[in-house]
């Protein structure tokens, strides 16, 4: 048997997780999996091939088999706590909870919710920054069930992977040690929102990550096309630069370039209305679940 994970990110999507998967893997005290989202719990009950634009190179980083995601996590030593970040995990709670109790335990759980109607937003302005999308904000929303019925991957479900009420009650339900937290608390006082996961760890809550306020995964529509494909795309300079420079100082650097880059579109006043009325019965029962104000999504 090898290490396995005793704390699980798991989701949602396009909410800051990288973020604070960057900010724990810095953490002495904290081993992650050096592949972000290696998606192996999922793995065991999801259709493939998808069968989504752009899908297959998704797929083909995902950790299928027990001797790869054990690998995973065979550098880890003296670390208190060890854990991975695969967002999918939330959206397909039915099936990933009864895997993750079999096989990994009582573990504990993080969760981070975003604004349903941004988080949306976000994973279509996401895809038009991968090129995979498109079709427009209102277009895809309209597709989305044949998408659904097609087989494609999670994250062109902009709409139903928001309807969060179910998803976060069932992990309270099924685990002791949940930790649910929000986007827009990250956005605020991103020292304050690590340092408490910190403390839900257990391990030393005074360390402030170096990779603070850096923005990771960020959406929008590139400027420049080549640019994009440069640092999304495998080439042999990418790989030079990996040798001869830091980690951390790559991340800034990426960072810096794909923010300037990167334009962000504005959703339709009339779309945005329209999913906050979706959304709100979804968001009262959330709010109620987890005796927090979020009045500001509704």
């Amino acid at each position: 048997m090898g290490k396995l994970p005793n704390f699980l990110i798991v989701g949602a999507a396009k909410s800051g997780t990288t973020a604070l998967y960057r900010y724990l893997e810095e953490h002495p005290g904290i081993y992650m999996s050096p592949v972000k989202e290696p998606r192996f719990i999922t793995s065991n009950f999801l259709y493939f091939p998808f069968q989504g634009v752009g899908d297959e190179k998704v797929e083909s980083k995902i950790v299928k088999d027990w001797d790869s995601y054990y690998r995973l996590f065979s550098n880890a030593k003296e670390e208190n706590c060890i854990g991975e970040a695969s967002t999918d995990t939330l959206y397909y709670y039915k099936n990933s909870i009864p895997f993750i109790k079999k096989y990994f335990g009582d573990v504990k759980i993080i969760i981070v919710l975003r604004n349903p109607v941004e988080r949306a937003f976000s994973a279509f302005t996401h895809m038009l920054r991968d090129g995979r999308e498109h079709l427009s904000f209102e277009q895809a929303l309209q597709q989305e069930e044949i998408r659904k019925r097609e087989n494609w991957e999670f994250i062109w479900y902009y709409k139903d992977a928001g309807f969060y009420y179910n998803q976060v009650k069932a992990f309270l339900d099924n685990f002791s040690n949940v930790k649910v937290c929000l986007f827009d608390d990250l956005k605020k006082n991103p020292v304050k929102f690590v340092q408490d996961i910190y403390r839900f760890l257990k391990v030393d809550h005074s360390f402030v990550p170096t990779t603070i306020g850096m923005r990771f995964n960020m959406s929008g529509i590139p400027k420049s096309i080549i640019l994009q494909r440069f640092f999304t795309h495998p080439n042999f300079f990418k790989d030079t630069v990996r040798v001869l420079i830091p980690k951390k100082l790559r991340l800034k650097i990426r960072t810096t370039l794909l923010k300037k880059n990167l334009k962000k579109p504005e959703i339709k006043p009339e779309t945005k209305e329209y999913l906050k009325r979706l959304y709100k019965d979804d968001i009262l029962k959330l709010q109620e679940l987890l005796n927090v104000n979020l009045a500001s999504w509704l």
